[in-house]
């Protein structure tokens, strides 16, 4: 696969159209934390809004809220959501989208545990438009590929309408 060709067309325009996804979902941080390890102040996912298995892309959001203790430093007199944290979220979120693959279901069971994985390589990223405070972003992952043992997607993170950034990331399977 041409990771290169992958990105710089998925920087254009969104992977999905929100509307045109096949299946709503609503689940909420509680939910997630299911299926993600992540937990405070490192959860930056606030809800899933979309799936679509048969094309493996999921929709998640975040609340970019404007007194989170990154922008003190990054940058005190233009405060920019981090790039790094954009990959975080785009790699959580795909961490959803593998649960929901490895299960071939669009629920989330009540006794459900993170899926084992690790990350394992950024195998490329484009920072196209800051992330402000205050904004709400749409997160849109798609499975690029995935076998026993390493899974790969590309994420945007987009606001206002705009790839803000796109990246492909690895993740190894533990089990």
């Amino acid at each position: 696969m041409d990771y290169a060709e992958v990105l710089r067309t998925s920087r254009k325009k969104p992977l999905v159209d929100v509307d045109t996804i096949s299946e709503k979902i609503s689940y909420h941080r509680e939910t997630i934390k299911k299926i993600i390890p992540h937990r405070e102040p490192f959860l930056l996912i606030d809800r899933l809004i979309g799936l679509d298995l048969h094309q493996g892309i999921i929709l998640g959001s975040r609340r970019i809220s404007e007194d989170d203790p990154v922008f003190q430093g990054h940058f005190p007199d233009f405060p920019i959501y981090p790039g790094t944290l954009q990959l975080e979220m785009i790699g959580q979120a795909g961490l959803c989208l593998y649960y929901f693959m490895t299960k071939q279901q669009l629920y989330v069971e009540e006794q459900a545990k993170p899926v084992p994985v690790r990350a394992t390589k950024v195998l490329g990223a484009y920072f196209l438009e800051p992330v402000m405070p205050g904004k709400d972003v749409l997160l849109a992952v798609k499975k690029l590929e995935q076998d026993d043992y390493f899974g790969t997607v590309v994420g945007q993170v987009i606001s206002e309408q705009k790839v803000c950034s796109v990246s492909i990331n690895e993740v190894c399977f533990l089990e």
